[in-house]
């Protein structure tokens, strides 16, 4: 949808549709570790941690040229 300055609308929700994808992907590894940790598998909630670990300090940057 375009503004009264006649600006897209579009590049603010797919910014903020990543903000919650990260926010949400964040929120199942977590729950994931907690549920392994809670009914003894020590290993794997460990094994997801890491991976949840490295997959957070991997960052991809693109950049747009019009």
């Amino acid at each position: 949808m375009t503004s009264l300055d006649r600006t897209p609308g579009g590049p603010e929700n797919s910014a903020r549709a990543y903000v919650w994808a990260t926010v949400v992907t964040t929120l199942a590894t977590l729950a994931t570790v907690l549920v392994l940790t809670f009914t003894g598998n020590d290993e794997a909630a460990v094994a997801v941690a890491a991976a949840g670990f490295l997959g957070g300090a991997v960052q991809i940057t693109v950049h747009i040229r019009r």
